[in-house]
Order: structure tokens, then C-alpha cells, then sequence
């Protein structure tokens, strides 16, 4: 199996806690703000939280009254490393990147990118982005990464030398880690969404280190799988660590006869994958990922009460295992509330708050209540229950559908983005169907959409404080000898589930998950293996060598 080591410095400035309203009463809403144009600030009316408007019908001068939009997955991360870049959507599938100074706020359009499919900052380095090419001589089937320091794009991989018959796919999208070196996983294969069925995890520096599934085929890197997955995919993403790619089937593949799971969860590390069932794992919802855990939108572990405002907290080791976050309930019992959570700023040391933007869709009349269409953030280290939930604004913007009110127009959801150091949130709003009009919406869509940004107002408790990734000490191994009992063991900076992970030991030899190496050596030579220290967080691989003599 090729692996990829976690190796990243990680200054840890994502906050734990805000400084805004916590009460659970309800806040029907205010009269909306009258906006001005792009650049236009103004304060909450409900919550007090500053929000600057980003794009308006002229942002793009060339194509006036386009909808401009936070990416579709908030999976995808909007922001660079360091947030000196974020990206806005407008329709027909062009991305705009922003300039962007955290002191003050302030944002300036940039050229727009020649990426087809929604892009990824990279976690870890602050001018690059990746995507797929499209325009003169672009095959459509390539991962590639433009670099905002040097204006250049680069071809990182070229799926038509990793899969025979590609002619007329297209990649269906792509996410990364913020491991050091990086892991991409780019879904492919189809003509079409929900046609796609390939995934490639790979490393950015170093492409032919990588990994390839076929979920119709039910194949690893052509090995047949032990579970067996024929279907097609909606999506695919990534958790911050690295090792855990989730998998998520199409609805026709959701149904019968074929009634997959939910989501399936593959650890890349030991080549496992988990089907999450949708009622035996609590696995409806969107979800977010952070290092090596993930939170999603469903209800409950105590079966006791139900209710649409509940999330899940799951480590990703143990995915059918979930614990609820809010206790208690809030009443009355809501049911057409959906949301989209975002945690790109998660951090591998520690669990922060997550993000989110509520939204309640259809023909419910029922009472309104604390949450209801409002962004927040939503505690996650605590035990079962109890979760602070601090309030933010309201999106303001209406899903429903323009023909038919009982079900949502999904871009006009709010979808928001958070910065990785957790004090900036972008999110999309048709401010109540209040900007215009869009010639280039879609049926039952037709209302202008607009970016908005949020400062979150944070408490930074210890937001200079940094990461030390995990490291393997031991450099080497001693000598063994045929027919002599051996004994080693490995080292790392801190306790680690340990995995030989390429080539293998000495013949005679075995290992432990404890990191121990024991036995007694058949057959001399030079033997030299890959052992990986892995934990929550990530994980980390080196190469070493045993002598036999």
C-alpha cells in the first residue's frame, strides 16, 4: 500500500469559543438591511456581528446581473492558508478569487481562474490552488494546481495515463489534506454527474504515490475489495489528516435494488471501508470533516427525543459510533430544517466549533424558533450533549423554490465557508429575493444571488500556540541474525498505533500494533520496510532497514 506521510506545522490560531449570543430564545427577523453596493458593511440587526457585501450585479462587468456564490459542498475549501485569497462562484461555472487583508477586512477582485470544476485552496500553502484545467488543449482530465505567486499553472496528474478509456469523461471534483506533503483525492470517470465511479488519492509532490478505487468495480488498485460497493458516486471528500476519504453514493443508488449505504468510509491507511448505514449510523445530513473526526446533521443517539436542530460528532477510527452534541432539545419539534456545516477550521490538536447555516424549507407553519435560518457555531469538545451554541446573523436568504414553495432551489441555500483561522465566514444570500434578477438563473431560480462575509467575533484563548505533528524518533534498527531471537522497538514523539505499510520484515520476524518487532530470522539479507505511526490526528511513514547476517 503507498501512504503518505502527515508532516504538517500547524500554527494553531482557530479559536474555541466566540464572543456572541448564546441565549436559545427565539429571534424572529428584523426588517432587512437596505444594501448598498459591493464593499457596502453594516452590523447584524439580531446579533450585532459585522458583514461586509463581497460581489454585486456588476462584479462581473462583462456579465452583469450574474449570481455570485460560495462553493456548492462547503467541503470545499474557499480560503488559502493563510487567508490572503478567497473564491466566489458565479453561474456558468467561473471563479473568481478575491484578495484579501484579514486586519482589516478589506478585498479586491482578481482575474478570474480557468478552472471547470469548484477548486481547493491548499491547506498548507497560502499562493496555491487546484483544479482542472479547461480552455485550449485541455483534456478535462487532468488535476492541476495554479500558484497565485507566479501566475503559472501546473499539471499535478493526468488521469488518462492512470485509467485506459477516458474519452469524453470529466473529473467530478476534487478536495485535500493539510498534511505536508499533501493528499489529493479527485473523483473521475463519467460523462456525467452521478456517473463517476474512480477515485485516486494522491500525493501532491510526489502523484505516483497513490491510491486508486473503483467503486463499481469494487476494486483497490485492481485488488477486489472484501466489501463489496457497485455504485456510482455523487461525491467524494476528504478529512483533514488525510486518511479517511468518505464516500458518497448516488441517490439511484441510494434505492433499490442496489440500497447502498448512506456513506461508506474508506481508511486509506489499513485499505478497510465502513458502509454507514443511514439509520443504523446516523449518517443523513450534511457533515464536515476535521482530523480524523467528523460532524454531520441527524438525529439521535437518545432515542428518548427527536428533533431536526441535533448534530452528530463521529471519530472516523469508529464511524458507526456517533454522540449527539445538543441537549436538550429545543421545542417544539422542528422537522424541515436542513444545514450546511463547515469546518475548515478545524485543528489536529484540539476540537474547535464548526459552522453552520440553518435553513427551514417547505410549508411549515410551525412557531419560529432560536436557529431557525441563522448562522452559528456549534461547540464540539464536550461530552454527549450540552454543545454552546453562539449565534451569529441571519443569512436572509429565501430557498424556496420560485414555482413550486415546497421544496428548496438549492443555490440559494447559504452554504457557508469558514476561514482556517476560524474569525471569517463567506456565505451565499438572495437577501430574500431582494437583489434583481438573474437572466441566467435556472427554472424556479431566477432571484440574483450575492456573496456575503462575517467577521466572527472571537475569543482567542490560546491562538498562538503550536501544533507539533507527530514524528517517528526511531532512525534505525539493529542488526539481526539468523536463528538468534531478535527484539526492537519503534519510536515515536508520542503514543501511535503503528503499521508496517510497504515491502516487509525479515522472514522469521513479526510486528505489533505497540510498535514491537519479534522473532527470530530465517534467511540473512538486507531487508528495508516502511513502518507508519498513525493516531487521530494523521499519520507519519519512514523507511527502515533491518541487516540479517
Amino acid at each position: 500500500m503507498l501512504l503518505v506521510p502527515l508532516l504538517v506545522s500547524f500554527l494553531a490560531q482557530a479559536p474555541s469559543t466566540y464572543d456572541a449570543v448564546t441565549d436559545r430564545g427565539p429571534r424572529v427577523e428584523p426588517a432587512l438591511v437596505h444594501l448598498g453596493n459591493a464593499g457596502f458593511s453594516f452590523n447584524d440587526p439580531a446579533f450585532g456581528t459585522r458583514i461586509w457585501r463581497v460581489t454585486d450585479r456588476l462584479t462581473r462587468p462583462d456579465a452583469p446581473d450574474r449570481s455570485f456564490r460560495t462553493p456548492s459542498a462547503t467541503h470545499q475549501n474557499a480560503w488559502s492558508a493563510d487567508g490572503s485569497w478567497f473564491y466566489v462562484v458565479s453561474n456558468g461555472g467561473t471563479f473568481v478569487p478575491f484578495a484579501f487583508d484579514k486586519t482589516t477586512g478589506r478585498f479586491s477582485r482578481a482575474a478570474t481562474l480557468r478552472f471547470y470544476i469548484e477548486p481547493q485552496f491548499s491547506y498548507v500553502n497560502d499562493s496555491l490552488i487546484y483544479g482542472s484545467v479547461t480552455g485550449s488543449g485541455a483534456s478535462l482530465r487532468t488535476i492541476d494546481q495554479y500558484d497565485f505567486g507566479t501566475g503559472a499553472y501546473t499539471r499535478l496528474l493526468d488521469l488518462d495515463a492512470l485509467v485506459a478509456g477516458l474519452q469524453g469523461t470529466y473529473v467530478g471534483g476534487l478536495a485535500s489534506s493539510a498534511g505536508s506533503p499533501e493528499r489529493i483525492v479527485a473523483f473521475f470517470g463519467g460523462v456525467q454527474q452521478d456517473r463517476h465511479h474512480d477515485v485516486v488519492v494522491f500525493d501532491r509532490t510526489d502523484p505516483q504515490r497513490r491510491q486508486l478505487l473503483d467503486t463499481a468495480a469494487s476494486t483497490l488498485d485492481g485488488k477486489r475489495l472484501k466489501v463489496p460497493l457497485g455504485f456510482n458516486l455523487h461525491h467524494a471528500a476528504i478529512d483533514r489528516s488525510g486518511r479517511y476519504v468518505a464516500l458518497y453514493p448516488t441517490a439511484v443508488d441510494l434505492g433499490a435494488p442496489r440500497k447502498a449505504a448512506q456513506v461508506y468510509m474508506w481508511d486509506t491507511l489499513d485499505g478497510t471501508i465502513t458502509p454507514m448505514p443511514l439509520v443504523q449510523a446516523l449518517s443523513g445530513g450534511h457533515d464536515a470533516y476535521g482530523y480524523g473526526v467528523a460532524v454531520n446533521k441527524d438525529c439521535c443517539v437518545d432515542s428518548s427525543a427527536w428533533d431536526a436542530a441535533q448534530w452528530q460528532l463521529r471519530h472516523l477510527g469508529a464511524p458507526l459510533v456517533s454522540r449527539d452534541l445538543i441537549h436538550p432539545l429545543i421545542s417544539p419539534k422542528e422537522i424541515a430544517l436542513s444545514d450546511h456545516p463547515t469546518w475548515n477550521n478545524a485543528r489536529p490538536d484540539r476540537l474547535v466549533p464548526f459552522v453552520t447555516a440553518t435553513y427551514r424549507y417547505g410549508t411549515d407553519g410551525g412557531a419560529w424558533r432560536p436557529w431557525d435560518n441563522e448562522i452559528m457555531a456549534v461547540q464540539t469538545d464536550v461530552g454527549t450533549g450540552s454543545a454552546e451554541v453562539w449565534r451569529l446573523a441571519h443569512h436572509r436568504s429565501n430557498v424556496d423554490n420560485d414555482d413550486d414553495p415546497s421544496v428548496i432551489s438549492f443555490w440559494y441555500t447559504p452554504r457557508p465557508n469558514i476561514s482556517h483561522d476560524g474569525h471569517w465566514v463567506l456565505f451565499t444570500s438572495n437577501w430574500e429575493k431582494t437583489l434583481g434578477t438573474d437572466p441566467q438563473g435556472v427554472a424556479g431560480e431566477k432571484a440574483r444571488q450575492d456573496v456575503f462575509l462575517m467577521r466572527l467575533p472571537a475569543v482567542d484563548d490560546d491562538a498562538a500556540s503550536t501544533y507539533q505533528p507527530l514524528q517517528i524518533t526511531t532512525s534505525s534498527l539493529p542488526d539481526g541474525r539468523v536463528g538468534r531471537t531478535y527484539a526492537a522497538t519503534l519510536e515515536a514523539t508520542r503514543a501511535a498505533a503503528w503499521r508496517v505499510t510497504a515491502n516487509a520484515l525479515p522472514p522469521g520476524l513479526a510486528w505489533t500494533t505497540a510498535g514491537e518487532i519479534t522473532g527470530t530470522p530465517i534467511k540473512a539479507g538486507m531487508y528495508s520496510f516502511e513502518v507508519t505511526a498513525a493516531e487521530e490526528a494523521g499519520f507519519t511513514s519512514r523507511i527502515v532497514t533491518i541487516a540479517v547476517q
